[in-house]
């Protein structure tokens, strides 16, 4: 199908890694599917040379996505020129909008060199834990506070992070809450009985768990929780959904499993497109994150009527429902036991309402992200 290009639209130059099944990447292609292509049209740069899995639906709403060499800590300072020329040939876009944390630095200054007069830099995570990785990283992320016009963050935790906890409570950060299309999640009854009758685990205690596997995850916490589970109660399985990262971790996951003798309790389901469909079949979702920005899986849960347990790393802006419980990681599997065992005993609702009062429903995010992108776009003086 041939889609006119919008001429009149504002245009907006999205940055982030590749256009896989992560939560920034469908938080970003939720924003596309509802944006009036009139206004603005959303374009993708990549720093990847292959194409993602969302790449094709992206491409269908009129927007274009550039592929790129890879960034890296070894090519940055190149990277921040090679931005600059891209965005020299490319002179339509005006505003840049770097979704990647500390990389942000890079594409600002890229934006910045290239005389581009709106450079939002967007944080959507928090670093806590102390790594080489993470000290790369907070070092990284130092020059994003000079080179971009406009600080975006999705809790105030995580604009504490890229930008400084003093810019946060002057309220120079702009919190864009991370919303989700919450009509798409609601709960429903003879879904959730025709997808457990389907998969087989009428009979079973399903926790569920949605996140791509990487170390700020801590997925291999919830095999020690699951074993203490099954020693009282052999009808607890857990599903986890996310797909594989070049660390392996998924195939760690799964032969600490087969060595501590609960693989048959494990499933694995990948990179999946149905989370909404699948999350209906859960009893229980576990999110025990050592850190996160404010995850819109635990969002997706709570919109499908999921008890939450989840990490106290995690911001509290993420609690919607008094369903949803927080616990220390340092409290131990035991205590966490205990309180996914309360948990299955709540019943499942349609939580749709309370999402959308409190704010986290996506066609209100993207009016107020159109709003913006008007106002900065098409009045000068507002940049």
């Amino acid at each position: 199908m041939y889609i006119m290009e919008k001429t009149n639209a504002i245009k907006i130059l999205a940055i982030v890694c590749q256009m896989n099944r992560g939560g920034l990447e469908s938080r970003l292609m939720d924003i596309i599917r509802y944006t009036d292509n009139d206004q603005v049209c959303i374009d993708i740069f990549t720093y990847r040379e292959q194409p993602g899995l969302l790449d094709s639906e992206v491409k269908s709403f009129g927007s274009t996505v550039y592929y790129n060499p890879p960034l890296t800590v070894k090519n940055m300072f190149w990277y921040v020129n090679y931005f600059k020329n891209f965005l020299k040939e490319h002179q339509e876009y005006k505003i840049v909008h770097a979704y990647q944390d500390a990389w942000c630095s890079v594409f600002c200054k890229g934006a910045y060199l290239a005389g581009v007069p709106v450079r939002i830099a967007h944080s959507r995570t928090a670093i806590s834990t102390l790594s080489i990785n993470n000290i790369v990283k907070n070092i990284i992320k130092i020059p994003t506070r000079k080179y971009a016009t406009h600080y975006f963050a999705v809790s105030d935790l995580a604009g504490e992070w890229l930008f400084g906890k003093k810019n946060v409570q002057e309220g120079k950060v702009q919190i864009w809450k991370n919303a989700i299309d919450c009509n798409k999640f609601r709960f429903n009854e003879e879904k959730r009985s025709h997808l457990r009758n389907t998969l087989k685990i009428e009979n079973k205690k399903v926790i569920m768990h949605v996140g791509n596997f990487t170390a700020p995850k801590n997925q291999i916490f919830l095999l020690d929780v699951l074993k203490e589970l099954l020693k009282e109660d052999e009808s607890f399985c857990m599903f986890f959904i996310g797909g594989e990262t070049k660390l392996g971790l998924q195939r760690n996951l799964r032969l600490q499993a087969e060595k501590m003798g609960i693989q048959s309790s494990v499933f694995l389901l990948g990179n999946r497109s149905d989370v909404n469909d699948l999350l209906q079949a859960g009893d229980v979702f576990c999110f025990p994150s050592l850190y996160e920005g404010l995850p819109g899986a635990v969002l997706e849960a709570q919109a499908a009527g999921l008890p939450c347990i989840i990490s106290d790393t995690i911001t509290q802006e993420v609690i919607v429902l008094k369903t949803t419980k927080m616990l220390s990681l340092k409290a131990g599997t035991e205590v966490w036991k205990k309180e996914i065992v309360k948990a299955t005993e709540i019943s499942r609702r349609d939580t749709y309402d309370e999402m959308v009062r409190a704010g986290f429903d996506i066609q209100n995010l993207v009016k107020e992200l159109t709003n913006f992108y008007e106002m900065v776009g098409r009045n000068k003086n507002a940049v």
